[in-house]
């Protein structure tokens, strides 16, 4: 059985797009993120003005959300985020978020204009590196009162998933 010139070409091309398929899907599997197993304290700018740290910002349990304006998943989370704040604020939950917008004026903004009640930093390279690096937004770090991170979400936040980790830590 000979191949025809089509057929060969065919055949080439469905091997060669395997290959580059498999060493794509690899990558994606190579994506790890290593995230610190307890926060340690960092000095950050409160986008409305002055400076503070984790310390001070903590609660019983913390919910750290890194964000930007400009992220539509992050807009997305707050709805939910607000919901959070509203149910569980009550019994020690703190939410801090970092922003990751290119300046504090426009993190500012935002924090104004999506009507943000907790504290946000404008990140800062110490802030990050506390938090293990993440190339990527969004992250939330479920933090327990001894800075032990007990779950995170790399991108959108798992609601069912937080909810059950809040509750555990905070009480029903």
């Amino acid at each position: 059985m000979r191949l025809s010139t089509y057929q060969l070409l065919a055949l080439i091309g469905g091997i060669v797009f395997l290959v580059i398929a498999l060493f794509a899907i690899g990558k994606q599997q190579d994506r790890r993120f290593d995230f610190p197993e307890t926060v340690v304290n960092f000095t950050a700018d409160n986008v409305m003005g002055g400076k503070s740290d984790y310390a001070s910002e903590k609660g019983t349990a913390t919910l750290i959300v890194l964000t930007a304006s400009w992220c539509p998943a992050c807009r997305a989370e707050l709805p939910t985020l607000k919901q959070f704040n509203e149910e569980f604020g009550p019994k020690g939950l703190k939410i801090l978020m970092i922003d990751e917008d290119e300046s504090k004026k426009v993190a500012r903004k935002y924090k104004k204009s999506m009507e943000i009640p907790w504290t946000m930093f404008h990140w800062n390279y110490d802030a990050l590196k506390a938090l293990g690096s993440p190339s990527v937004i969004p992250v939330s770090f479920v933090v327990d009162k001894d800075d032990k991170i007990q779950h995170v979400d790399v991108g959108t936040l798992n609601e069912l998933r937080v909810r059950h980790e809040l509750k555990r830590l905070l009480g029903k």
